[in-house]
């Protein structure tokens, strides 16, 4: 139901970017507890065979995933133009706010996770979380387009977040490739890390445990400003008041933590990058933004 409506590659010009939600909440309701059910039965650490397609950023751009899937084919059937059959696809987080279309974006993948749950991944980002979309979008379309109080614990706004506290945090292509949202942090040190973290995840506003600081690494962490920047530094931009530990990491960490691991490269999305994506610690990890 959802695909038949929103899936538009070839007719994303003559879509209607602020209109009323067109899906009832009690249909989205439906979906989102489809979709928790899939994702927290999956790792938190996903482990995905190439070949696959790779996408950063959308924040709500309807129109621009649309754009994409009309170039690049999308996860559909092959008789309708898509490619699903000879591809999965992993989307790095940082669905919902700022653009005009968060429930545009979030339904859409939800629906592409229930009809295609071993070939669609869909990891958390730092704005799948209730202390930045209430402020940040997400919170405001859903009053404004479905009538919702996001205050409401039975709201499709609170619904989509107990979702997001299930959703995986990282995804490995071939033991080689890491794909994360933001970063490794100080902390992230193994994947196994991260595999010893138990949903549902709620990011609190002070972080005072060791797996806290481990999804916020994993969620907000970025590399240093320049290649010569090493270790770990704080980063007072987006976290002013130090009460998550947000940092930056430098090529040194990038090397250490692929070496470990047996990896290539770190994936990642989460910050803007000219030309859509960005190299660091000599290509070892890159940034892709769509």
């Amino acid at each position: 139901m959802f695909l038949n409506d929103f899936m538009r590659p070839k007719e994303w010009q003559d879509y209607p970017v602020h209109d009323e939600f067109r899906f009832k909440v009690a249909h989205i309701h439906e979906l989102i507890e489809e979709c928790k059910m899939i994702v927290a039965s999956q790792p938190i650490v996903l482990k995905v065979k190439p070949p696959c397609k790779v996408f950063g950023n959308l924040h709500g751009q309807y129109i621009d995933l649309m754009r994409f899937f009309d170039v690049w084919k999308y996860p559909g059937e092959d008789a309708n133009g898509g490619d699903i059959s000879a591809n999965d696809y992993i989307f790095l987080g940082n669905y919902v706010d700022r653009g005009c279309n968060s429930l545009e974006i979030i339904c859409i993948l939800m629906a592409l996770k229930v009809k295609y749950p071993e070939q669609v991944h869909l990891l958390r980002g730092a704005h799948e979380d209730r202390l930045i979309n209430y402020e940040c979008g997400l919170a405001d379309e859903c009053r404004s387009r479905l009538n919702d109080d996001p205050d409401d614990k039975n709201s499709v706004y609170a619904k989509l977040n107990e979702l997001f506290e299930y959703l995986p945090l990282a995804a490995s292509i071939k033991n080689k490739i890491f794909c994360v949202h933001g970063g490794i942090g100080s902390r992230v040190n193994k994947i196994s890390d991260i595999e010893s973290l138990r949903r549902p995840i709620e990011i609190p506003e002070e972080i005072s445990t060791q797996d806290q600081q481990i999804v916020v690494d994993l969620l907000w962490s970025e590399p240093t400003d320049s290649e010569t920047e090493v270790g770990v530094v704080q980063n007072s931009e987006q976290d002013p008041t130090g009460k998550r530990n947000i940092v930056k990491f430098g090529p040194d960490r990038v090397e250490k933590f692929l070496k470990l691991n047996y990896h290539y490269i770190i994936l990642r999305s989460h910050d803007v990058v000219k030309n859509g994506f960005g190299k660091f610690a000599d290509g070892q990890c890159i940034t892709i933004n769509s």
